[in-house]
């Protein structure tokens, strides 16, 4: 029962190190996406009124589909393909 109690304690401690998972990522995790956004928010003035759809949209799919920020930040082409997603999901009224 001891080496039980202490798995569990194990695997509690090391989920909470990390804090992120697909579709529930960290605070901490959720703001380095943000303030990477941020970087390009001028350049997505073109989208005019539903500018914050597509950076909730974007936002949304790359928490649903990495299992953190990390993750998201070094597949380049995946976050494009979640990009250009949104673009056509905004416009197309979804």
């Amino acid at each position: 029962m001891k080496k039980v109690l202490m798995m569990v304690a194990a695997v509690a401690f090391l989920v909470a190190c990390n804090g992120s998972k697909k579709g529930a990522w960290s605070d901490e995790d959720k703001q380095k996406a943000k303030d990477e956004v941020k970087k390009v928010e001028a350049s997505l003035d073109v989208l005019g009124d539903k500018k914050q759809a597509y950076v909730d949209c974007y936002l949304e799919k790359i928490e649903d589909n990495y299992e953190n920020f990390d993750a998201a930040n070094k597949d380049q082409k995946g976050c494009e393909k979640h990009a250009m997603d949104c673009v056509q999901d905004i416009f197309a009224g979804k």
